[in-house]
C-alpha cells in the first residue's frame, strides 16, 4: 500500500525536482517528520514518488496533488539516521584512518603527546572529538550509539559476515 503525504505550500522549493528537506505528514498516522525529498507534478519524474498533498489557504482548506519521493528521513534533532546506518555498513570494508590534512592540527596535537597529555595523536583526537561530540552533539552520538547496537546485535548479519 502506497503512503500519502501532505504538506503546505509554503515548504516547497521554487522548482520541482530540487532535492530539499520538507517538513511533511504521514496522511494515514498523522505523524510529522522532515525528510530530504524530491518532489513533482508527474510521477514518472520520480523514482519511487508517493502521493502528496500540498495544503494551502488560511486554513489549510485548498490543496493540489503532486508527488514526492522520500531520499532520507530526519530525526527531530536533525539526526538523518539511513546515513548513519549507510555510513556503518561502510565502514565494515573500509580503512577507519581519519585524514585531517592540517599542519595546525597536528602541531597541537603533538604538543598534547609529548607534553604527556596522552600516549598518542590518535588518543588525543579520538577523545577531543567524542569530548566535543559529547557536549555540543549529543542526539547524534545517541542516534548513532542505537545505530551501532543494532548493528552489531544483528544476527543475521553477523552470520553473513561470519561467512566471508
Amino acid at each position: 500500500m502506497s503512503n500519502h503525504y501532505i504538506t503546505a505550500e509554503e515548504h516547497l522549493p521554487d522548482e520541482d525536482l530540487t532535492e530539499t528537506t520538507l517538513q511533511i505528514t504521514d496522511a494515514e498516522t498523522k505523524r510529522i517528520f522532515e525528510a530530504r525529498v524530491r518532489i513533482a507534478r508527474d510521477p514518472d519524474e520520480l523514482t519511487d514518488p508517493q502521493p502528496l498533498r500540498v495544503v494551502a489557504g488560511p486554513h489549510e482548506d485548498v490543496s493540489e496533488e503532486r508527488y514526492v519521493e522520500l531520499i532520507d528521513e530526519i530525526d527531530s534533532e536533525g539526526i538523518n539516521e539511513d546515513r548513519l546506518h549507510r555510513l556503518a555498513r561502510e565502514q565494515e570494508t573500509a580503512s577507519n584512518i581519519v585524514n585531517t590534512r592540517s599542519d595546525d592540527l597536528k602541531v597541537v596535537l603533538h604538543y598534547l603527546v609529548e607534553s604527556g597529555q596522552y600516549d598518542s595523536t590518535a588518543e588525543a583526537l579520538r577523545e577531543i572529538s567524542f569530548q566535543y561530540f559529547a557536549e555540543n552533539r549529543p542526539a547524534l552520538l545517541e542516534t548513532y550509539e542505537d545505530v551501532r547496537t543494532e548493528f552489531e546485535a544483528d544476527p543475521l548479519r553477523r552470520a553473513l559476515t561470519d561467512e566471508e
